[in-house]
């Protein structure tokens, strides 16, 4: 696929634009794209073959879920990250309705172009939360 943010995506909801999603990127941890596995050494003025970790990055959408509510549990939520196709406005917009099942309150939000980071209070387990964020969308 390439960078063309018009391009079908299989998640997009039905009767919404399809720009709504941004095509996922790979970058090194020390912030290269990586291209088909390849990425540019600008120390080494080199195309190298990429082994290590990767972290998403524009134009996708790092999302990172914090809960502040006091760990009771040894499977309660603590923090978990992702990467979203979706722009950072429609994910939002996927939080709102989230946030229609009851199962956590939001207490603080902040969102750039392509990051957006979710503090919440919740009882869940990571399982019964990761679920959650599945159903509405919120990850992969």
């Amino acid at each position: 696929m390439g960078t063309n943010d018009t391009q079908p995506l299989g998640d997009v909801p039905r009767g919404a634009p399809q720009h709504t999603c941004y095509p996922s990127q790979s970058w090194t941890c020390d912030g290269h794209p990586i291209v088909d596995g390849k990425y540019h050494d600008l120390t080494a003025n080199e195309i190298k073959t990429h082994t290590g970790l990767v972290h998403g990055g524009p134009p996708s959408t790092s999302v990172y879920w914090q809960n502040r509510a006091p760990v009771r549990r040894p499977d309660q939520l603590v923090a978990m990250g992702a990467v979203s196709r979706h722009k950072a406005t429609e994910y939002l917009v996927r939080v709102g309705e989230m946030l229609r099942a009851g199962m956590c309150t939001v207490t603080s939000l902040n969102a750039t172009e392509f990051a957006v980071n979710v503090i919440v209070l919740t009882e869940a387990s990571v399982e019964e939360f990761s679920a959650l964020l599945q159903e509405s969308g919120l990850l992969p």
